[in-house]
């Protein structure tokens, strides 16, 4: 019987795969294993402890994520798998880099579009508050109006600034003495 090169490897890989399993069947029994974010997530009673029906909630999300990223699988070889082997090679990849390259560009693009859209508003909203002659654009005392109105905005910002961390500290305090 001649062992081919890959055997080794393909057991090694079939190991590790029963090991994830049950390293994540494991995760599920014990609480020490369950990272904090899931128990976050999943804790619905608070008590740090999955029960069965939180388990089963994040089993049943655990599977939905898998079956999602099963179907994006699919979905990238019916589209990038030209020579249909069932596998994505080197040039098919190349082609799905460039078309996420180009959805990420077309993204960027758009939030750019909508943050120049905001800025135009912004920009209309003022004028319309400020410019009271009318004539498209901000004199002198029009523009000295709305620093004023900015400077009145700032100094209320830092007014209920210090007012909310006078009484995160006035909370500490009371904290500290309830301590002692």
């Amino acid at each position: 019987m001649k062992i081919t090169p890959y055997a080794p490897l393909l057991c090694a890989a079939a190991l590790a795969g029963l090991s994830l399993v049950s390293v994540s069947l494991r995760a599920a029994d014990d609480p020490e294993a369950i990272s904090p974010a899931v128990l976050k997530k999943y804790d619905a009673n608070h008590d740090g402890v999955l029960d069965e029906t939180e388990k089963a909630s994040w089993q049943a999300d655990r599977a939905k994520e898998q079956a999602a990223r099963e179907a994006r699988k699919a979905e990238d070889l019916a589209k990038y798998d030209t020579n249909k082997d069932g596998k994505i090679n080197r040039d098919e990849r190349g082609a799905m880099k460039a078309d996420d390259e180009k959805a990420r560009a077309e993204k960027k693009a758009a939030q750019e579009a909508r943050k120049a859209e905001k800025a135009a508003q912004a920009e209309a909203k003022k004028l319309a508050k400020y410019d009271k002659n009318g004539n498209g654009k901000l004199d002198d005392d029009e523009l000295a109006a709305m620093k004023a109105d900015e400077d009145k905005r700032k100094a209320a910002a830092e007014k209920r600034k210090a007012t909310i961390e006078s009484n995160r500290k006035a909370a500490e305090d009371e904290q500290e003495a309830e301590h002692e």
